[in-house]
């Protein structure tokens, strides 16, 4: 504190600078919905924290045209001794509404938040969820140029959760500008169409939203595959995170499945979908045969205890369905492969596009799934669509049911 230090050299402290980012180049352009992907750490919340004026670059700058509205950290910026009435009133007093504009988005968030009688109690004696809710409402009441959220989508229940999912669709279906933090790979399709990678503060990747997100989901497995391999501290190990991050970008773009790493013996060595007389298609009508069929190959001879999995998304990274098969056991020679075919008699899929995954199982639980151990899985690599008699029909699914009419 007295300049002492300078004539004690050795009793100097010595900073480390830690770069949280490092020669990233962004762009985002009016209207885009942008998902920032990555691990814990990897630089994501300082960007947007850049972004939205809470730091300041070190080196670089930051242009910002328009608005900002973030929803970073729940509860920030609200009083615990204050109601959920005042708190919301300040929110939007800040944000610049007053008058009868400030009336109507008060009770507009309000109503959205369902508080009923809680509304006038101080926010401490609220739950998580009801905090959750009642900031997530204050925050996108208002109709900014670019939003900014970081890892709150999933406030309150499930109800609550789809509530928040159509205000963000009506939000950004208005042309706000949105970039989003998720580690949910669901609320990246759902709500973006480009997606940015970040690594240790750089951009490894950037480009369409499945496309990304079918590289981190493998770059993920095969980290956690090592760290299965080679047990705790294999994550820090800087020479081994960086060659599993160079084998996943290695991969070109049009090479194909994404692969992701699992016990020897059985391969997926084909995957089409065709119609009741055997030719693949893309393009079905509901009601349509249809069948998955897989090639599975023999990488090394012998018998294999096996469980076969399919599972269906819609375009926006929803789970549809889940096919699981029985337990099997495979025989064979190394070089042989056998077909395995999941039928729709009828396929019941509504109007839209698909992705599938394909896998099999060494060991599967369903209600233990982390405990699971797969030889081959083709993550997310495989579409086809959908078309129902009706352009305009929303039914996700159509299932095989019958009306009756007076008993008869």
């Amino acid at each position: 504190m007295l300049g002492l230090d300078r004539w004690l050299p050795w009793q100097r402290g010595k900073a480390k600078t830690f770069m949280a980012l490092d020669g990233v180049e962004l762009t985002v352009r009016h209207g885009e919905r942008v998902a920032l992907v990555g691990r814990n750490g990897a630089g994501k919340t300082t960007l947007l924290k850049l972004i939205t004026g809470n730091f300041a670059p070190t080196a670089g700058s930051v242009h910002i045209d328009g608005t900002v509205q973030a929803l970073m950290q729940v509860g920030l910026g609200f009083h615990h001794d204050f109601t959920g009435r005042e708190n919301v009133r300040s929110s939007l007093l800040y944000n610049g509404l007053s008058g009868a504009a400030l009336d109507a988005a008060l009770a507009e968030v309000l109503d959205f938040a369902e508080l009923g009688p809680f509304a006038d109690q101080p926010l401490k004696t609220y739950s998580l969820g009801m905090r959750s809710r009642l900031q997530f409402a204050a925050a996108t009441a208002i109709r900014p140029d670019i939003l900014v959220v970081d890892e709150v989508l999933g406030a309150g229940d499930a109800y609550f959760s789809a509530k928040s999912a159509a205000r963000m669709r009506q939000l950004t279906g208005s042309g706000c500008t949105l970039l989003l933090v998720s580690h949910s790979a669901q609320q990246v399709l759902q709500f973006c169409d480009r997606a940015v990678w970040l690594e240790r503060g750089r951009v490894v990747m950037d480009g369409e939203a499945l496309r990304v997100v079918r590289a981190y989901e493998e770059f993920s497995h095969r980290l956690e595959y090592e760290l299965k391999q080679g047990g705790r501290g294999v994550l820090d190990n800087d020479w081994l995170r960086t060659k599993v991050l160079h084998d996943t970008l290695a991969v070109p773009e049009d090479s194909g499945p994404s692969r992701w790493q699992g016990a020897t013996g059985l391969t997926i060595a084909a995957v089409e979908v065709v119609d009741g007389a055997g030719s693949p298609r893309r393009l079905f009508r509901t009601g349509e045969p249809a069948t998955f069929r897989l090639r599975v190959a023999f990488g090394d001879s012998g018998e294999f205890p096996c469980r076969f999995v399919i599972v269906v998304f819609t375009a926006d990274g929803r789970v549809l369905t889940r096919h699981v098969s029985d337990q099997h056991t495979l025989t064979g020679a190394a070089g042989e492969d056998i077909e395995v075919a999941l039928r729709y008699d009828r396929i019941p899929y509504g109007n839209g596009d698909y992705v599938f995954s394909a896998a099999l199982y060494k060991e599967l639980d369903l209600d233990r799934l982390a405990e699971a151990s797969h030889y081959d899985l083709l993550s997310r690599s495989f579409d086809f669509s959908v078309r129902a008699r009706h352009a305009d029909d929303p039914s996700l699914i159509h299932p095989d049911a019958h009306w009756q009419v007076g008993g008869a």
